[in-house]
């Protein structure tokens, strides 16, 4: 939640400074590649959002958390694609400080200039140079540091830059997301875990890796999740104990409703084995249930 918070103050202060520029739509921008480039390793999530066809399903995700969707609205008016990599708040990347997030929003016509202006007479806000020698804004105040392009914004709670190699996602998530709105990937298993240990299934899944995409299908939506297991075996062996699982959910046999709810719309239809991993897929849904599906699994990432 904490996260969340930082990233609306920043945003409040982007619509104070860009109030007097002009705002063109995200389909004028320009056409990102490599959309993983810019950021740095050891995140615990990465994920992407394609703005224009996602804006009303993110605008309904924000309700949950009873943030005022109009104070985000003008950044994402100048945003393509959004890409965002959370952090476990334990783990140094190289000599920066402890990084909870990042997040880059690729765009056109973000008011750098005038943000600039504003932010050298405003007290709460001073210029630091990077470990890569680059320069970008911190607030103490709260918590937030900025460096903004014409059609690019790096926000973070530190240093936005990193001197280690970019991180390259696996092919296959490359191949899996294709064609989706929203897509992630879970590099550590312990959200999916600990969400398991919440519908009293106590087991530890041995996997690689996760990967999860939101598609959609005219008014519909569907959301894809994809295991990656060390091998043939786990994937089949995990196929049965998730077996076991809907036979426990069809019976009600769930105290915490909320995970099973969750559950039980992803395993409505049997897992699928693919090689060395499975895929579960939920029915059809509308823009509402994606979305409260969608702040159900933000919860795990705590």
């Amino acid at each position: 939640m904490r996260r969340i918070v930082y990233l609306v103050c920043f945003i409040k202060l982007i619509l104070l400074f860009s109030a007097c520029a002009t705002s063109k739509g995200a389909q004028d921008g320009v056409v990102i590649h490599n959309i993983f480039a810019d950021m740095p390793p050891g995140a615990l999530l990465y994920a992407r959002i394609d703005v224009e066809p996602s804006r009303k399903l993110v605008d309904e995700v924000l309700t949950y958390y009873k943030l005022n969707v109009k104070t985000i609205k003008t950044f994402f008016d100048r945003t393509n694609e959004v890409v965002i990599a959370v952090y476990n708040g334990q783990t140094k990347v190289a000599e920066a400080p402890e990084r909870r997030f990042l997040l880059i929003g690729y765009g056109n016509n973000y008011p750098a200039g005038l943000s600039s202006f504003s932010f050298f007479f405003n007290p709460a806000w001073r210029k630091i140079k990077s470990i890569t020698g680059k320069k970008y804004w911190k607030s103490s105040k709260n918590g937030l540091s900025l460096f903004m392009q014409k059609n690019k914004t790096h926000i973070s709670d530190t240093d936005p830059f990193f001197i280690e190699d970019n991180v390259e996602a696996p092919e296959s998530f490359t191949v899996f997301s294709e064609g989706s709105c929203i897509s992630a990937w879970l590099t550590n298993i312990s959200p999916l875990n600990k969400a398991l240990e919440r519908i009293d299934m106590p087991i530890t899944i041995p996997a690689n890796a996760v990967f999860i995409a939101a598609f959609q299908q005219g008014e519909n939506w569907s959301l894809v999740l994809r295991v990656e297991t060390p091998g043939t075996a786990q994937a089949r062996g995990l196929v049965s104990v998730l077996s076991m699982l809907r036979a426990a959910l069809a019976g009600n046999y769930i105290r915490d409703e909320r995970a099973a709810a969750f559950a039980r719309l992803l395993l409505s239809e049997p897992p699928q084995i693919d090689g060395a991993a499975f895929v579960l897929k939920s029915p059809p849904l509308s823009q509402t249930e994606l979305a409260g599906l969608i702040a159900s699994l933000l919860i795990y990432l705590k």
